[in-house]
């Protein structure tokens, strides 16, 4: 049976897709070695130093027969797609773990992705590596929407964020790309790296498939962050990580980009080409804490006459980003959310005022408020409503903060939905120069009904003041 690494020096296999001029694909020479330890492979004596500053362990205390999941968490720009592509075109080629199956039954490797575009380039991978002979182009029988269908009866299926395509199906190996950022984009379909990994494993466990996950670092938090803590440097352990910069798997990689980055954003470039977890990152409340105060089963309450009601809203120009409405009342000290929408981009803010002005008047609300955006293009389309809208002097950093203690305490009442816990988990608290922090989503994610709730739960909550015939807050 051959080998991956033997795979990869083969002409006839993956060293074409690799070489990229380099005949000798000596700047490879450390993902082999990744590799070799990865497949319990012989690895030289020279390597010892590499494999101790990249995984914390003894080489000669590597397991024989490799590690069936592995962590490699290394930066930007240092070839881990192209690695994912050749691990899961390996074992769904040239592993012979189809030999397992039963007649007719259909083997299957997912290569999993937290968004479309870096599935795309994946995808992009494979079918140059099945296109760079002769020998691999005869083995695809079929190109699919979401992957390749081979000759031994095996599919490549590559997903957005999602595992349960692949669920019923036994599983030869699954590759899970970029692990630490799922659950950031709308586009994943789990909660977080920890939800993705417990269901996938069930279905590697008639094959005893490899599970190998390769990321960028990112916040200090999930499965991600506990498996470096646990395995890195454990000789004992039974999950390989391997951890280093961009540079050491790339030395092609250019000095003068990784400079420009740390000039730019020191703590980032740590992060995405020194393959260190991002200390200024933490994240704002955990899920448990902001689940408490869910009301299961209540999506919405019908609006009563006797109760004064508030509203905020979060609008957006409608091209890229969603907005959010949300309602509620008080009920001595805790806030009660009585009403909370989203509303997907792309859309025509004009036309979303107006659907937002339709539930107002349902609720009886006359006056909102909201955040800073185009405030008095917002302001007018909702005057034309006849509604009074208000710009919030708490910026949005400020409302989280100040929804914070009110979640903690328990004096709040979140409706059942889960794109509202989703997005209000899944924001993250920045320490910025001057030790003053800053709660927001994540790059690539979305915060407008979080947003929104936590502005409507600010405004219910302030002292109401009677000034003449007026009210205030």
């Amino acid at each position: 049976m051959i080998t991956i690494t033997k795979a990869i020096k083969d002409e006839q296999l993956f060293r074409t897709f690799l070489q990229n001029g380099d005949e000798e694909i000596r700047t490879w020479s450390n993902w082999l070695t990744y590799l070799r330890v990865l497949y319990g492979l012989k690895i030289s004596s020279k390597r010892a130093a590499l494999i101790k500053d990249c995984t914390g362990r003894n080489m000669n205390q590597l397991p024989e027969n490799g590690f069936n999941t592995s962590l490699a968490l290394v930066g930007r720009r240092s070839g881990k797609s192209k690695v994912a592509a050749i691990i899961g075109a390996f074992e769904a080629a040239l592993s012979g773990k189809e030999k397992l199956l039963s007649k007719g039954e259909i083997g299957m490797v997912p290569i999993i992705s937290p968004t479309k575009l870096q599935s795309q380039i994946v995808k992009s991978y494979i079918r140059a590596i099945f296109e760079s002979t002769p020998m691999l182009q005869n083995e695809i029988v079929e190109e699919q929407k979401e992957g390749f269908l081979l000759s031994n009866n095996v599919r490549i299926i590559i997903l957005v964020g999602d595992w349960r395509a692949v669920r019923g199906f036994t599983l030869l190996a699954c590759i899970v790309d970029e692990l630490a950022f799922f659950g950031l984009s709308e586009e994943s379909k789990v909660k977080n790296d920890t939800e993705l990994v417990q269901a996938i494993l069930p279905g590697l466990g008639t094959t005893k498939g490899r599970l190998a996950c390769i990321s960028s670092p990112y916040a200090m938090k999930g499965l991600t962050y506990k498996w470096y803590k646990k395995y890195f440097a454990n000789d004992e352990g039974k999950v390989l990580v391997w951890n280093c910069s961009s540079k050491v798997m790339n030395p092609l990689l250019a000095q003068s980009i990784i400079d420009a980055a740390y000039a730019e954003d020191l703590q980032s470039a740590k992060s995405e080409y020194g393959g260190e977890f991002r200390q200024d990152i933490e994240i704002w409340l955990p899920r448990q804490a902001i689940e408490l105060v869910v009301h299961k089963g209540r999506k919405e309450l019908l609006p009563q006459h006797s109760i004064r009601y508030f509203a905020f809203a979060d609008v957006s120009g409608g091209r890229a980003e969603g907005a959010g409405l949300a309602i509620a009342h008080k009920v001595e000290r805790k806030v009660i959310i009585d009403f909370a929408r989203r509303y997907k981009a792309p859309h025509s803010p004009v036309r979303i005022v107006g659907l937002m002005a339709g539930e107002l008047r349902r609720f009886g609300i006359t006056r909102i408020v909201g955040d800073n955006y185009s405030a008095q293009f917002v302001a007018d389309a909702f005057a034309t409503q006849r509604i009074r809208y208000t710009k919030s002097k708490i910026p949005k950093s400020g409302l989280y903060l100040e929804l914070l203690p009110r979640i903690c305490s328990g004096e709040i009442e979140l409706l059942d939905d889960e794109v509202l816990v989703g997005q209000l988990a899944g924001l993250e608290r920045r320490t910025r120069s001057g030790g003053k922090d800053k709660i927001d989503h994540p790059t690539g994610a979305k915060d407008d009904l979080a947003n929104a709730v936590a502005g409507v739960a600010t405004i219910a909550s302030k002292k109401i003041i009677r000034v003449g015939g007026g009210i205030y807050s």
